[in-house]
């Protein structure tokens, strides 16, 4: 489990931080409506193509899942709101804010986003005071970061911005280079940069969760993509973020995602 804060901190509060709340809304959020390739998919055809791996995979595997695609057009989200506790994936703002104020060693920022280190992270917020400096599309921390609620929508669009946000590039640059056992997901796309946050929300609903990029074209597409699988457990949870991230792959592949307007959100 990847609480994000220090076992001993666990222990104490036990079973009292399990009461994360789910959200299961669908609904199409779009901001932007411009085509800007005949090969591009509309808006709507492609929440109809998420809609349709979304149920490819959940007829395999059984589970709950929701994706979030940050494109030239605008956000498209699929099946789960991902409304509830980012875990992990709140890491790459903690990090992202104490490097840019020059409070981080590059070695404790690789820590935690590359290694998904606790004590790391958990430095991190106490140099930056749970503060991260109004970073755009993420929600004021709370006082256990990795409970701060976080949607998929808010996490696609901060993602397709990392490569202008992050101006020193150490925190970006570790999404690239994830430890072998937790490649799973978005690191089926080549190039993808991301990081993962899983947990148990509540005593019968586990966590599996990615924020990141994919390469598309000439730019990058922000991505956020969530599980909570029937059987509640990790191995699962993997499985359906690889199939998830097997379907984007081909989306991507085919040109049916125009990249995100990166430096302009």
């Amino acid at each position: 489990m990847n609480r994000w804060f220090p076992a001993a901190v666990a222990a104490i509060m036990g079973a009292g931080l399990l009461a994360g709340c789910v959200a299961e809304v669908d609904t199409l959020e779009v901001q932007r409506e411009e085509v800007t390739s005949s090969d591009h998919l509309a808006a709507e055809e492609l929440r109809g193509e998420l809609r349709k791996l979304i149920q490819e995979v959940n007829e395999e595997h059984g589970g709950r899942i929701g994706i979030a695609v940050a494109t030239g057009d605008g956000v498209v989200r699929a099946g789960l709101s991902g409304h509830s506790w980012a875990w992990s994936t709140i890491k790459v703002p903690v990090a992202l804010a104490a490097d840019a104020r020059g409070l981080a060693e590059e070695e404790l920022v690789q820590a935690s986003i590359s290694q998904s280190d606790n004590d790391a992270a958990y430095l991190l917020s106490l140099l930056i005071d749970n503060d991260h400096d109004g970073l755009p599309h993420v929600p004021e921390l709370a006082e256990w970061p990795g409970e701060t609620e976080w949607s998929l929508s808010e996490q696609a669009q901060f993602a397709a911005g990392l490569p202008c946000t992050d101006t020193v590039g150490t925190t970006y640059g570790a999404m690239g280079e994830i430890v072998d056992w937790q490649q799973v997901g978005l690191s089926q796309i080549p190039g993808a940069r991301f990081k993962a946050g899983w947990g148990q929300d509540t005593d019968t609903v586990y966590t599996l969760r990615q924020l990141g990029t994919a390469p598309a074209g000439t730019g990058v597409v922000g991505l956020a993509v969530i599980t909570h699988p029937d059987d509640g457990t990790h191995a699962t949870a993997e499985e359906i973020l690889d199939e998830v991230g097997l379907g984007l792959k081909e989306l991507i592949d085919a040109r049916s995602i125009s990249p995100a307007d990166t430096c302009g959100r």
